[in-house]
């Protein structure tokens, strides 16, 4: 049987509202009940890794296997965020580099023989920014509808991600957080209720792309059975040189030899948050390359890359390892739109020339061809002749198949020319409330929500099912039936590809990814209901050409097996023509504040 949706959970009694408890290896946990709901209970803040704090800061993450003080732990209180670099939708709660801690949220009836599936959320941000703990992210209604929901907190930023050889930093420290993360789920899951064969990895942006790298390591099915990539994942990651020249900037900005680990140890966050808003070859690399949160190999970034040894080969062209969905939404680049020009009052600086300098700067090379694909007359004519929204819209449709829609693309066929099961589907519902603190403003005007559209991040709330009080916490916006009945949906879609490694449900029936001629698949298309048909990836045609006529304009690059701690030099596991171009693409890596920052200069 497929799953549709959890079995009606029985009714409360005075026993069932006590405190819940539950015993994991390091101890008894003591949570909390839901507000919203008398049918889930949740942990917060449990310990998997050491504070990677002092000697352990840039080292990958060294498991907690103490045992809690008394046996007991306190588990009510939502843990720190880890240090920001980057800005965030919603910056909220305590900022610590103290953060190696993770949240379950379980049904109030669970027990340790229940087997329930399990869905293990990563959040995006760039990798410089994010965390476990924003209201958008409460697993109380996942935990209702009858699953149960871990969330990882990881190291973001270049506490997450530097990479400097000749210090004895090798980088990755974010994934193998979250690698820690899933070994905890392996070992532990099953005391909440759930079963560690029924594992959902599922991820949205940076999120998304960190969660295909770990679904292609060659280990994955030994501790995830399926995974949900959201807006992201199927980019190219970036060269071993490239990470290691960033690092030693990095250092040098913090005025540490590169190959002094000690020092680099020894700084304060405030340095370290300071170095990495004026490391002149980090935030030049930035602008040089573009601001549409894109990367080539080449581009100067925080960010996972291929060490040999954590992540063994390029995950583009390995593919995932398990059962996978990749989708994006309609309108993904209009919130970057948006968030630049307000609305299209202060519409006047959407120029014609605004558009051709953002394809030149973006894409450079590649910037005459793009125009031709996405003529700003056609963009024009589909606004009723307004230039300015014609501007508007050209741009944003430029980021999303860009940066989102073509890179599920190119995720979805290496998947399936191996052979790996894979679904695909397109959101483009426009959310009555908005669910962002940066768009609340917007309540109570549904013609400039109309105008946000499907864009990044809109299907998060559904997927979690929290409709209500948006934008969480304390908002005052309710969705509509309508939009409750499609979220109840995805949620047992999700829920139901952690339980069978197959998103189809006895309701729905979710056609699987097949490579066709036209560039066109059966998926689901999210609507004002959930639809069959047909997901047009047509025009990744044109950007496979433009990732290939980019790449070759940054020289080649070929990966050299084995360890991700090599005794040559910093560059030595990759060897480059060190070519470099201004105005090239590059794939998932800025934050919203560089990218509003630079996008429109």
């Amino acid at each position: 049987m497929k799953l549709i949706f959890a079995a009606i959970l029985p009714t409360f009694t005075a026993a069932a509202l006590a405190p819940p408890s539950v015993t994991v290896d390091a101890g008894t946990l003591q949570g909390g009940q839901c507000e919203n709901t008398q049918n889930a209970v949740f942990y917060k803040a449990i310990p998997y890794a050491e504070p990677p704090i002092g000697e352990l800061r840039f080292e990958p993450p060294k498991a907690y296997n103490k045992q809690y003080p008394n046996g007991k732990l306190d588990a009510t209180t939502a843990p720190a965020s880890c240090i920001q670099f980057g800005a965030e939708f919603d910056a909220t709660g305590t900022i610590l580099e103290d953060c190696l801690y993770l949240d379950v949220w379980t049904p109030s009836n669970a027990t340790k023989d229940s087997n329930l599936p399990v869905k293990v959320w990563i959040y995006g941000g760039s990798d410089t920014s994010g965390g476990i703990s924003k209201g958008l992210f409460d697993g109380c209604n996942t935990a209702a509808e009858g699953s149960i929901l871990v969330s990882i907190n990881y190291r973001i930023g270049p506490l997450g991600f530097m990479a400097l050889n000749s210090a004895g930093i090798y980088g990755n420290q974010g994934i193998q957080d979250l690698l820690l993360g899933l070994e905890w789920v392996q070992s532990n899951i099953a005391a909440f209720g759930g079963d560690p064969k029924k594992v959902l990895l599922f991820g949205q942006s940076a999120g998304a792309e960190d969660a295909f790298i770990i679904a292609s390591l060659p280990q994955a099915p030994s501790f995830l059975n399926s995974v949900i990539m959201e807006s992201g994942a199927g980019k190219k990651l970036l060269y071993n040189s490239t990470i290691q020249s960033v690092g030693k900037s990095y250092a040098q900005t913090l005025n540490c030899s590169p190959d002094d680990k000690a020092c680099l140890q020894s700084k304060t966050v405030a340095d370290l948050k300071k170095a990495f808003n004026s490391d002149v070859f980090l935030q030049e690399g930035i602008g040089a390359g573009g601001p549409l949160a894109i990367t080539t190999s080449g581009t100067h970034a925080f960010y996972p890359y291929v060490d040999g040894d954590v992540i063994p080969e390029e995950p583009l062209s390995r593919g995932v390892q398990v059962p996978a969905v990749f989708g994006s939404n309609k309108n993904e680049g209009v919130i970057y739109v948006t968030a630049k020009v307000g609305n299209l009052s202060n519409g006047d600086s959407l120029t014609p020339a605004l558009y051709k300098n953002f394809l030149r700067d973006n894409f450079g090379i590649a910037a005459a061809l793009i125009e031709k694909y996405y003529p700003l007359s056609m963009f024009e004519a589909l606004a009723g002749g307004n230039i300015h929204y014609g501007v508007f819209y050209a741009i944003a449709q430029v980021i999303t198949d860009s940066d989102y829609k073509c890179v599920a693309y190119e995720g979805l066929v290496s998947a399936a020319r191996n052979n790996i099961p894979v679904w695909t589907y397109q959101y483009t519902h426009n959310n009555t409330c908005p669910w962002l603190g940066t768009l609340k403003q917007l309540q109570g005007h549904p013609e400039e929500m109309a105008l946000v559209g499907a864009t990044h991040t809109s299907e998060i709330p559904f997927v979690f099912g929290n409709m209500n009080n948006q934008p969480l916490p304390g908002g005052t916006c309710n969705a509509t039936e309508a939009e409750d009945q499609l979220s109840k949906q995805m949620m047992s879609l999700w829920t139901a590809m952690a339980e069978n490694a197959d998103p189809s449900t006895d309701a729905i029936q979710w056609p699987q990814f097949t490579l066709e001629k036209n560039v066109s698949s059966p998926g689901l298309i999210f609507a004002d209901s959930t639809l069959s048909g047909q997901v047009d990836y047509k025009s990744c045609l044109l950007w496979n050409k433009v990732y290939n006529l980019i790449e070759s304009g940054n020289g080649t690059a070929t990966p050299i097996r084995g360890s991700g701690k090599p005794t040559a030099s910093p560059s030595a596991t990759y060897q480059t023509s060190g070519a470099a171009t201004t105005g090239c693409v590059i794939w998932g890596v800025l934050t919203l504040d560089v990218i509003l920052s630079i996008v429109f200069a």
